[in-house]
This record gives C-alpha cells, structure tokens and sequence, in this order.
C-alpha cells in the first residue's frame, strides 16, 4: 500500500473519529447526578386534574457534605420539549443545580406534564385525546401549584422557594402569575427567568416560523398526532453520531432553532449530552399555544378559534395575559444577544411590562437560547449569585407568609 493510500485512509479515519465524548451521554439523569457524588431523590406529586409528575431532588451538596444547617429550596422549571435533564447536561462546574447544591440550596428538578418523566395520569393513559389537553397555561396553574406546595411541605428551612425557570418555564410562571399573583407569593420569593418568554414577536427561529407558515399543526391535528417529539433513543443515538462527527452540523441545526452562533457560545462536548436527552416530548396543545402567541404578537391564552373563544373568552381573540398584574413579586430577567426565541427586542418588552418587578436585568453577549443550559461558562451567573446570597438566602427566617389563598381549580376546558 502506497504512502499516499495511507494517507488517504488516515484522513478518512481522523473524519470519523469525531471529539471527545462526554460519558454523561450514556447516562440518564440519575446516574448523571449521582455519577458526581451527589445525594438525590425521586419525587411523584399529583395535580389538582390528575397528572402525576415526577420530580428529581438534591438535598445536599456533593457527598452529602453542607456548610449549612438550614437548606432553603430552589426549583428549576424546564422549557418546551424539554425536560428536568436539560439543567444537569453541563459540565459539573457550570451546572447551577450542582453549583447551588455545594451552597447549602435544598435542589428540585421539575418536569413538566406529558415530558418522558411525567407520562402519568390517575384516570387517562397517553393513548387517550384527553391526556394531552394541555398548553402551559395548565402546566403554570396546575402543576406548578402542586409542585411548589409539596416542596413546601417537604423542606424544612422556613425560607420560601426560589424559582429558576427557563424559556416556557418562564412563561408557565408568567400566565399564572397574571391571574393567582398573591396565591404564588405565598409560595416563591425570588423568580428568575432565563431565556424568558412572554410575547415573542421578532421571534427569529427558522424552524418555528415554519411550523407556523405552512400550519403544520393542522395536519398534526388531521391525523391525530397529539404528542410531539417524544423521547427516542434512536434519534438521540444519531443525534449524538453526528454531533460527534460533524460538530459544525449540529450547530447549524441549533443556528436554525434557537441559538445564533451555538458554536462560538455553547460547549461542543456538553451539546452532545444534551441532544442524548433532548428533546422529550409535549403536546401539541403546547406547541400549538406557542405559535398562536407568535401569530397573534401577544402575550395571550390559548387560542381555541373565533366561536370557542367568544365562549371561553367572550371575544374572538384569544384574551391577552396581563403583566400588569404581576405587582410585588420580585424578578430578575436574563436573556441573551444571540437567542433566537427569546430576542433581545422582546425581552426588553417584556422587562417594560413588569418593570416595577424586576431587581436586575441583563441581556448577556454571546448568550443563546441553549447557552444558559450549556454555555461555555457561567461568568453569567455571578451577579444573581452574589444577590440570591446576599438578599434571598434566608429572607424568610420562618416568617408566615400563607394568607390560606388556595390552589386554582381546573375549569374543564378541553379543545
């Protein structure tokens, strides 16, 4: 065989050789956690309409090892399609849930209904229409609710919960709030929104604009496809092939969805843990919900079309979500310039909007959508950090704060 054969056979290999892999890939999201030392828990909560969701928990630091006696909760919120995985994806020193562990925080990873981990229902199974009759307007009035109320019952620190949500797990928040602003005080002291989502007007995510022109939905709803994008293992094993192998075309991808320049901003190896993870399904209601907020350039509810909103609603619009009635509830927004969901533009609205609410506001450069999952680093975080500590951490010291206001009760509503 000829030198230049050699040659040739050994830049075939190095083509396919591919990067480091991370070995989190081959790892669900308890052997991640506990691969790393740190202690957890498995959760099962019940909502108030019969969803049973799973919930993952961090009580202490790594080794079970705390400086601090009492362990104030924190709550992560996840995004669409995604789910309590996304948040432990990165490398261990640029993981908030892990970082917040070793300073003395109680650790929840939520997950939303009808993601991988909460497929649970007391009376439908998800063969049924009605599982799926859900947008994040349930999600934020119905799960969070029991979510929050168990970890209260279940943390002993007397602080109230702090609250991490990212893209619709802010949005979950922000519906909510906007009807139930004093039940949810009872509850969070502090609400911080990654990537946040409320109106998203100049939304720019090629993918989703798509969906949207051509009413992929419609078709989703001619052939009864109520679920979509659920976990599968084959798509994450190729997804994985060819963030490995062809890096640049996994970025492209993301380039498409959510984050412009996800090669400069998000770390390569980590992408690759996270595409094994992601996505992990919802409902077509949710996705649906979503791009009636971008068609209707309105932060607004679910849109049900002109003759059920006149009943649901009273108008044939969808009734638009109003901010204003957020009052009192403190909240730092984080956003990013190169976020492609959550533009710049909006976020700034949106920081308008809730102005008298919001304690510190930044849109980071060389932030996407994703990067706050799996940036290269979280020089980001070290402000909100030095505020959490400084003003939040043990706000409480047992203070009373249940006014007996109740949970909302679902009205039925089924599309």
């Amino acid at each position: 065989m000829t030198t230049e054969n050699l040659s040739l056979i050994e830049k075939i290999q190095n083509l396919f050789k591919g990067k480091e892999k991370s070995p989190d890939e081959d790892r669900n999201i308890s052997e991640i956690i506990t691969s790393k030392n740190y202690p957890l828990e498995v959760h099962k909560i019940e909502t108030i309409d019969g969803y049973i969701l799973t919930i993952y928990r961090i009580p202490s630091s790594k080794n079970g090892i705390t400086t601090d006696s009492k362990k104030p909760p924190i709550l992560f919120q996840h995004g669409i399609l995604d789910s309590s995985d996304g948040f432990i994806c990165n490398k261990e020193e640029n993981c908030l849930p892990f970082i917040l562990a070793n300073k003395g925080y109680d650790i929840w990873l939520s997950n939303s209904r009808g993601n991988k981990h909460s497929k649970e229902h007391k009376k439908y199974s998800v063969n049924d229409f009605e599982f799926w009759q859900f947008s994040l307007h349930e999600m934020g009035l119905y799960d969070l609710p029991s979510i929050i109320e168990y970890i209260n019952d279940k943390n002993k620190s007397g602080e109230r919960i702090i609250y991490i949500g990212h893209s619709q797990g802010t949005a979950m928040l922000f519906a909510a709030l906007t009807s139930q602003c004093e039940y949810f005080k009872q509850y969070i002291k502090l609400f911080i929104a990654l990537a946040p989502i409320a109106r998203i007007t100049h939304m720019s995510s090629g993918i989703l604009t798509s969906l949207e022109n051509f009413n992929a939905h419609e078709l989703f709803k001619i052939i009864k496809m109520y679920e979509i994008l659920p976990e599968d293992k084959n798509m994450f094993t190729l997804s994985s092939f060819f963030n490995n192998k062809f890096s640049r075309l996994t970025n492209f991808s993301l380039s498409l969805v959510s984050d412009e320049k996800s090669n400069e901003n998000n770390d390569p190896i980590q992408l690759g843990v996270f595409l094994k993870h992601f996505p992990s399904g919802t409902s077509l209601k949710a996705l649906i919900h979503f791009i009636s907020i971008f068609k209707n350039k309105e932060f607004v509810h679910y849109d049900y079309g002109n003759e059920a909103n006149m009943v649901i609603y009273k108008q044939k619009e969808p009734l638009p979500y109003n901010l204003k009635n957020i009052i009192d509830f403190p909240i730092m927004l984080l956003g990013g310039v190169d976020d492609m969901l959550s533009t710049p533009n909006d976020v700034n609205w949106l920081n308008q909007q809730i102005q008298n609410n919001v304690i510190y506001f930044n849109i980071f450069p060389n932030m996407g959508h994703a990067s706050f999952l799996i940036g290269k680093n979280v020089e980001w975080f070290q402000v909100p950090l030095k505020i959490i500590e400084e003003k939040f951490k043990f706000s409480d010291n047992f203070k009373n704060f249940n006014k007996g206001i109740k949970k909302p009760v679902p009205q039925g509503i089924v599309d």
